[in-house]
């Protein structure tokens, strides 16, 4: 037996040993015997990383994780806590859920239903209403029900829900008013997104030397940043070269 699968078997033998140690669910001792590589990695992913990381990559990688072992889990789980307690977070997780599952109408009806009574203006239903909205291509809605968060809740702030208006302003042919909202979001949002998409709405206005300016500094100071970011931000960087080299 070749010594990569002795070493395979033992690593498998180890989390199946912590599996039992641990009390964790004895349904990992079955997809660590019948997936040796790919199982010994998910419960990894799913069991160990969450003790050494809270990373938002992390969690992003486990609930990738979840869903390819078993699609669906999620939403029977927020489907029961709702069921049990309709609350604010219950209905947001839940709707979220159906958007992820592609069933938009339900979501946005649980939604609505949240949306009612003390919590007619309760600020994270709104912007999941908003961006439900928005993906469905009902941009005046979206601009409407993401002011109406605002004036309701002028403390309340969201990088993501500030990005969502400023592309909603975008797609509803207001560009000067995208171009005020992606400067002022460009300046806290996490990442290159709100800086690219500024570049782009500036040359949808005409005005290509700022455009180019803002893509310039977009690619200089991914240089100076830390290799992770630059790996995480691969997308936008490769975005930002492809739009560079048609303006």
């Amino acid at each position: 037996m070749p010594l990569s699968t002795i070493l395979i078997w033992a690593i498998q033998l180890a989390l199946v040993v912590h599996v039992l140690k641990t009390g964790r669910s004895r349904y990992w001792i079955m997809v660590l015997i019948f997936m040796p590589l790919i199982g010994g990695l998910a419960y990894f992913v799913i069991e160990l990383l969450p003790e050494f990381s809270g990373s938002l990559t992390g969690q992003r990688a486990v609930r990738s994780v979840k869903k390819t072992l078993n699609p669906g889990a999620d939403l029977r789980q927020h489907e029961a806590a709702w069921n049990q307690s309709p609350n604010v977070d219950n209905s947001r997780r839940y709707a979220e859920a159906l958007m992820d599952s592609g069933k938009t109408a339900e979501a946005e009806d649980i939604i609505n239903q949240a949306l009612k009574g003390l919590f007619s203006t309760e600020p994270t239903l709104l912007l999941l209403k908003a961006r439900l909205q928005f993906e469905n291509e009902r941009t005046a809605e979206t601009i409407g029900t993401l002011e109406t968060l605002q004036e309701q809740n002028p403390d309340f702030r969201s990088a993501d829900g500030h990005l969502l208006y400023a592309r909603a302003l975008e797609a509803g042919g207001r560009i000067e008013e995208a171009i005020k909202e992606y400067s002022a979001v460009s300046g806290y949002y996490p990442g290159v997104e709100a800086r690219y998409r500024l570049a782009v709405c500036l040359e949808i206005a005409g005005k290509s030397p700022a455009a180019r300016a803002e893509f310039e500094s977009i690619l200089n100071d991914a240089k100076l940043a830390p290799p992770h970011f630059r790996k995480s931000q691969k997308t936008w960087l490769d975005a930002v070269k492809s739009e560079m080299s048609d303006i």
